[in-house]
Order: structure tokens, then C-alpha cells, then sequence
């Protein structure tokens, strides 16, 4: 397995303050702050349906982006990463923000939660780095273990339209890691296996967009 595509070495991405601050900046200007908005509007659609939503664990937090979306309607939220580095920011953002935010470094594979510690587990742009779907359904379980009932997960359908974008950079020189990626079918069961009802797939833009969120809800 490539060492960039496994829970230990992501894990360990942010577990330095210089990439934690540029990570921090990451998506606050040029296409990033597009991709931003459209992932900030499917979020706040979703949750803005989920019934008897009071808490969410942001897992991997990162530098806190979606704080803000995620306490709406008074959700009580953790912000949860093993960096302690990016975690730092989430803190401050809720601080400033004065949103009932609490941060807590753990890794998304053994979280430092009882079972059933929050209503849903949001998780984003974390799965689709992991290629072993052993490793996949593992966090799978462990978001299954400390959800009430539901979870968002972010998924990136690099097997449907989205493959012209890897035909374009393979154009160009570069070879995307697609190859080892599952498909929505693929995903889909695999969550299925792991306890969930899939409630819906919801798309982040147009249908070539590969980015989705998959809302489950506990079997």
C-alpha cells in the first residue's frame, strides 16, 4: 500500500505547525474558497433536515472550517483531530465565534469517546485518502460506535463522470491515485456493512462534480 494512503500516514500530516498553518489558510481564496461555498451550502442543507441533530463530532476537524454551519440551531459541537497543531485553530475559531465548541485531539480510528457520546459524526474529505477498505470500514465503525444515529461523510465519486478530470491530467503528465478508489455502489456497501442505512447521496455541484456527502443514519 502507498504510504500517503493509509490512516497512519494521514494521521500524521498536520503534526507540524508550518503545514498547519498553511492548511489553516487552504480554503479561503482562488478555486478552494469556491469548492468552500458549495461544500458549506450541501452541509448546511443537510443538516438543516436531520432530525434530532443536538451534537456533531467534526472528525477530522482541521482548522475548524465548518464550525460555524455545524452550530447552527444551537448543535453543540466537538472538533476533534489528532494534530494538536490545526486543532489549535478550530479552538480559537469557536472562541471568537462564541459557539459552544469543545476540541479534542484523537484519531478518527480510536476515538476518545464513549459509545453513543453524539447525535452525528461529520467527517470530511478524510475517507477518500484511504485506500484499503479495511481501513475505510474501520473508521466506519468507529463513526458507527459513537453516533447516537446518524453521520455525513464526505465521498468522492472518482469512478463516475468525475473520471474525465483523470483523463485530462493524465494529459498533462500527472497520474491521479484514482485507481484504488471504490465506487458509489462500492462505498454504499461497504457502509452498509458497517451498520448504516444509506438515507441519501448529496451532490456538492454539478453532476461532474465528484465530491458528494453520503447521510447515514444507524441501522
Amino acid at each position: 500500500m502507498s504510504s500517503s494512503h493509509d490512516i497512519k500516514s494521514y494521521s500524521r500530516r498536520l503534526q507540524d505547525q508550518t503545514r498547519a498553518e498553511l492548511y489553516a489558510k487552504r480554503f479561503e481564496s482562488g478555486s478552494r474558497r469556491r469548492i468552500d461555498k458549495r461544500e458549506q451550502h450541501a452541509v448546511r442543507k443537510i443538516f438543516a433536515g436531520l432530525k434530532g441533530c443536538h451534537s456533531v463530532l467534526d472528525v477530522p476537524s482541521g482548522a475548524g472550517r465548518f464550525i460555524n454551519t455545524l452550530s447552527q440551531g444551537g448543535r453543540r459541537v466537538i472538533e476533534a483531530d489528532v494534530a494538536f497543531e490545526i486543532l489549535e485553530y478550530a479552538q480559537g475559531k469557536g472562541e471568537n465565534l462564541k459557539l459552544d465548541v469543545q476540541a479534542l485531539q484523537g484519531d478518527a480510528a480510536r476515538l476518545p469517546l464513549v459509545s453513543g457520546a453524539v447525535d452525528c459524526v461529520f467527517s470530511n474529505r478524510l475517507l477518500h485518502h484511504i485506500h484499503a477498505p479495511a481501513e475505510r470500514k474501520a473508521l466506519l465503525r468507529e463513526f458507527h460506535r459513537v453516533s447516537r444515529r446518524y453521520a455525513v461523510v464526505s465521498f468522492f465519486n472518482y469512478k463516475g463522470l468525475a473520471q474525465i478530470r483523470g483523463f485530462l491530467k493524465r494529459l498533462k503528465g500527472r497520474t491521479p491515485p484514482y485507481s484504488n478508489q471504490p465506487t458509489q455502489d462500492e462505498f454504499r456497501e461497504e457502509a452498509v456493512q458497517c451498520g448504516f442505512n444509506v438515507q441519501a447521496v448529496v451532490p456538492t455541484g454539478m453532476p461532474w462534480v465528484s465530491q458528494k456527502y453520503f447521510v447515514l443514519e444507524k441501522a
